[in-house]
């Protein structure tokens, strides 16, 4: 019997932190350039953001309708957009003035939107001067969990172009359609949020769990596990289906750590809502068989 298996990409078949950094440094070199500052001096400033982002993660994360969609210490892709978050809403702080005053004055018409120019120019300057940076085992774990019957369906905010490139180089057969040995679902849009604004508390943080695109791939795709790394954006909806009786949630959630995870979601496995914590994506393969021999039962 197969099993469907629906996992994120950055984060579970990728080591996204260089990644996440050269986004971070683009911002940085971005908008020292719109301001006219040099770069020891933007550095240290940046620095300085980036430590006061840190040190109060409850208040910032990836919001681009200025809704938090994860925070900033559950992924590095999002301390970019948290430190233009910061340099956008701190007004006491003496250094983000001559930052926020450059950028508007530059023509974008937010910080957000600045910050999300940051983010494509940045991953697309990524992939053109980096090799694909899968996991070391991902291939053989594919192939391993495809002969343990599984079928996996990689579904991911980032563009499908990006995954597929990177797993076919990898010698992977990837692609949209259902004929190919990994189906790909990108631009996924887990981070929108839907305006009924349905959401839950883990480990004292507030998570929209409203995300109508991403509801529906569940709906579509009916999955038996769900993979992610980032709580919020991966697994706090499918749980929400779980718990609500929904027909097409999985039936049980993973959690691939990392050394960022943080500990409000991993000291109470979010508060119940995981089920399996992994280090490795190798090491889904004895899920899948214990998911296996359990449907044998």
């Amino acid at each position: 019997m197969s099993i469907k298996i629906l996992s994120d990409f950055d984060g579970v078949w990728t080591n996204q932190a260089f990644e996440a950094e050269h986004v971070k440094l683009y911002v940085a070199t971005e908008a020292a350039r719109l301001a006219e500052i040099d770069a020891e001096r933007a550095r240290a400033d940046f620095q300085h953001f980036e430590r006061a982002v840190k040190s109060t993660p409850e208040r910032f994360g990836w919001a681009p309708d200025g809704r938090i969609t994860a925070y900033v210490d559950e992924d590095p892709f999002c301390e970019p957009n948290s430190i233009t978050s910061y340099i956008d809403s701190e007004r006491s702080d003496p250094r983000t003035h001559v930052y926020r005053e450059a950028i508007l004055d530059s023509g974008f018409a937010t910080l957000t939107a600045f910050g999300d120019h940051c983010f494509h120019a940045a991953t697309h300057s990524f992939r053109r001067e980096h090799p694909p940076a899968l996991v070391p085992r991902a291939v053989l774990s594919l192939e391993a969990l495809r002969r343990a019957g599984a079928e996996i369906v990689v579904v991911s905010n980032s563009p499908p172009e990006k995954i597929i490139g990177w797993f076919r180089e990898a010698g992977v057969d990837a692609g949209e359609r259902a004929n190919h040995a990994l189906r790909v679902r990108g631009s996924a849009g887990k981070f929108l949020l839907g305006p009924k604004g349905d959401w839950i508390t883990v480990g004292g943080r507030k998570i929209v769990v409203d995300r109508p695109r991403y509801e529906k791939v569940i709906e579509e795709e009916r999955p038996e596990l769900v993979v992610g790394d980032v709580f919020s954006l991966d697994l706090a909806l499918p749980h929400v289906m779980r718990t609500q009786g929904h027909p097409a949630a999985p039936r049980e959630l993973v959690l691939r750590r990392h050394g960022h995870t943080p500990s409000w979601v991993l000291d109470t496995r979010a508060d119940g809502a995981i089920d399996r914590i992994i280090d490795d994506v190798a090491d889904l393969l004895a899920v899948v068989e214990r998911r296996r021999d359990t449907q044998r039962r």
